[in-house]
């Protein structure tokens, strides 16, 4: 064979290998949401009297809030998913996911994300310190939340914790893995949210 073939069968695996490659780069990644989907409709009649809870958008490690499904590869490294991604960045997904959670507990309660026209609502407040998955699958999210009365200066309950959601399965977790554990590290902080705000409830009856 001679010399000239030989370079004309390199270049054409290098230009295989490049189109292999950039389909493989532009493929679509999958769109995740944490929060489950759930009927807004509104009953106004069965909403007159209710005590209304505005729910601030929740605080997040800048690092954090992205779009990009991260994981802890060690202490100080994070890697980020190729074949996932949030719909949302990580602050609006968290406070959907919490709003859903919430108007699910507190059935008695209309929870509301966007900011009322009169201050008639009590206020909460949400900032995560930390929101980790690690190699194992181990999901732990540490936060503290605020309810505030409709004036905004008195705090009514307040609290803080640490959710730990165990691994099931060893090894890299995948996209799913990883948002099944962060929404459920989610529910167990909407549970304690929710026990606080009903039993402010209850104190005003």
């Amino acid at each position: 064979m001679s010399r000239r073939s030989m370079m004309l069968i390199v270049l054409i695996c290098i230009a295989v290998t490049s189109v292999i490659a950039g389909c493989m780069s532009g493929r679509a990644r999958q769109i995740y949401v944490l929060g489950d989907a759930v009927d807004t409709r509104v009953d106004d009649k069965a909403a007159v009297g209710r005590i209304e809870l505005q729910l601030e958008r929740v605080l997040v490690p800048d690092y954090l809030d992205t779009t990009d499904i991260l994981w802890r590869a060690g202490e100080h490294e994070l890697h980020a998913s190729s074949s996932g991604r949030w719909g949302e960045r990580l602050s609006l997904g968290i406070m959907h996911a919490l709003w859903a959670d919430l108007a699910i507990r507190l059935p008695q309660d209309r929870i509301v994300l966007a900011r009322p026209v009169e201050k008639s609502a009590r206020q909460i407040l949400v900032t995560v310190d930390a929101f980790d998955v690690w190699p194992d699958g181990r999901c732990v999210l540490a936060a503290n939340w605020t309810i505030l009365d409709t004036d905004r200066t008195v705090v009514l309950a307040a609290g803080r914790g640490t959710f730990l959601v165990p691994s099931d399965r060893g090894g890299k977790p995948s996209d799913g893995a990883v948002v099944s554990a962060m929404a459920e590290a989610l529910r167990q902080l909407a549970e304690n949210i929710a026990t606080a705000a009903k039993a402010l409830e209850h104190q005003n009856t």
